[in-house]
């Protein structure tokens, strides 16, 4: 008689960043609402205004009384969200020619001034006409300390043919500061969108002894 087969089946891994997701996008929306910022507005309008966002790391799993403070350890989960904001003539055409938008993020440890595979990546968001914000999220686990890692976010829209459109192409500018310097500043930093600056991050290793003589 043969031996009865045994099927294993994998557990579905939980989704970190569900409630990450919901947090970033509710946010963003409620700032939207409330005229907080200002989004893809120039003097004259055009079919390129469009604006790339982006927030983070936060650590997971995500704790919303706790702001990304940027310090994460070795073996770390922790996602950063970007925003594509398309206003409506844009998306309008974008859309019409069935284009995408990619998103690469490029990571380099700035002590080797090296890049770092694993902690890049790319992806491809649909564009449909009447939706004009784009959520993306990348998670990471970092596996080699650095005093400072920065990374870099790009966009630009493919066309059918998957070419890069003319006109179409952009990088993060904006980036939403959690944790500023305070240190007794007059007028004190505030929280808020800081301009023309990447994700800049620390990975730290709690395993490793320092100061030993």
């Amino acid at each position: 008689m043969p031996a009865k087969e045994v099927v294993v089946a994998e557990r579905e891994p939980e989704d970190l960043t569900a409630d990450l997701q919901a947090h970033v996008e509710a946010s963003f929306q409620a700032a939207v609402d409330q005229a907080t910022i200002e989004l893809a507005e120039t003097p004259f309008p055009t079919l390129f205004d469009w604006e790339v966002l982006a927030w983070g790391p936060w650590q997971l799993p995500f704790d919303p009384a706790a702001n990304p403070g940027r310090i994460i350890f070795v073996g770390e989960y922790a996602t950063v969200a970007t925003v594509v904001v398309l206003n409506p003539a844009m998306a309008q055409n974008v859309a019409g020619f069935g284009a995408q938008i990619q998103l690469s993020y490029w990571t380099s440890n700035t002590q080797t001034m090296q890049p770092v595979p694993g902690l890049s990546t790319s992806s491809c968001l649909e564009v449909y006409a009447n939706q004009y914000y784009y959520y993306d999220y990348f998670t990471f686990r970092p596996s080699d300390p650095a005093c400072l890692y920065e990374m870099n976010i790009c966009a630009r829209v493919c066309n059918c043919e998957y070419k890069t459109v003319p006109g179409y192409a952009a990088f993060v500018r904006h980036v939403f500061d959690f944790d500023p310097e305070h240190l007794g500043l007059v007028p004190s930093p505030s929280p808020g969108w800081q301009f023309d600056r990447p994700i800049r991050f620390m990975v730290a290793d709690d395993s490793e002894t320092c100061c030993n003589p």
